[in-house]
């Protein structure tokens, strides 16, 4: 695969995106992951994907030991890299749904950015994501906003942990509880991508929403395919 784009991080513990643009026919959509072998070795590093034309895009934290983070930085345009895509079917973008709730943290956004972008049936689609700051967020408002105004992206709210704010993305889904609910209710479907502590976080809150206003824990609805999660 070659790099096509790459941007730079905000901040030291900040995340950057990168394009890659893969050889041959190689079929993937949002939501599959790409395996990289930072070490060219067995040691595989799994991120979640954004398919954006026909290049995968993926957002990475910079870590400052981190093997794969490390060895994805320092590549830039034209480089050539080792990766497989890796097939993840039950998190895609759901075909038959009247809406989509959209919950990501950090690097999570990668394949929503994507699923939003190929939302050309104009699926009411609803996205909630938090960062540590303002900065964090700017790589992914330009085209978010552009989303929303070719109403592929119906909403759009942003915490921010680090900011004066101090909000995390279960603060701003509570209050939304209307929303999340009524969408439950009406089949719709809601998505997680991001780390295990936000989706702990999260599953506590949407447990008291269904219990509260349909008398049923979220199990029910996970269990009936209205809730997809890929977290790590």
């Amino acid at each position: 695969m070659t790099v096509v784009e790459k941007t730079a991080i905000a901040h030291e513990d900040g995340a950057f995106l990168i394009r890659l643009k893969p050889s041959g026919r190689t079929k993937f959509t949002s939501g599959d992951l790409l395996a990289v072998y930072p070490a060219n070795d067995h040691r595989e590093r799994f991120y979640s994907i954004g398919k954006t034309g026909k290049h995968i895009q993926i957002c990475v934290k910079l870590y400052e030991q981190g093997l794969g983070s490390r060895y994805l930085y320092h590549h830039t345009v034209g480089n050539s890299i080792q990766a497989r895509i890796v097939n993840n079917a039950h998190f895609q973008f759901p075909q038959n749904a009247p809406a989509v709730i959209m919950i990501s943290n950090g690097t999570g956004i990668a394949p929503f950015l994507g699923m939003i972008e190929e939302n050309s049936e104009k699926t009411k689609c609803y996205l909630y994501c938090g960062f540590r700051y303002y900065t964090s967020f700017a790589p992914f408002k330009t085209s978010l906003d552009k989303n929303i105004e070719e109403k592929k992206l119906h909403g759009l709210q942003v915490a921010y942990s680090r900011e004066a704010t101090k909000e995390y993305v279960k603060d701003i889904l509570a209050r939304d509880a209307d929303l999340i609910a009524n969408t439950l209710a009406h089949k719709g479907v809601l998505m997680l991508c991001g780390s295990l502590s936000m989706q702990h976080d999260v599953i506590a809150l949407l447990e008291i929403i269904c219990r509260e206003r349909h008398g049923r824990s979220i199990s029910f609805y996970q269990s009936h395919g209205q809730v997809l999660m890929d977290c790590y």
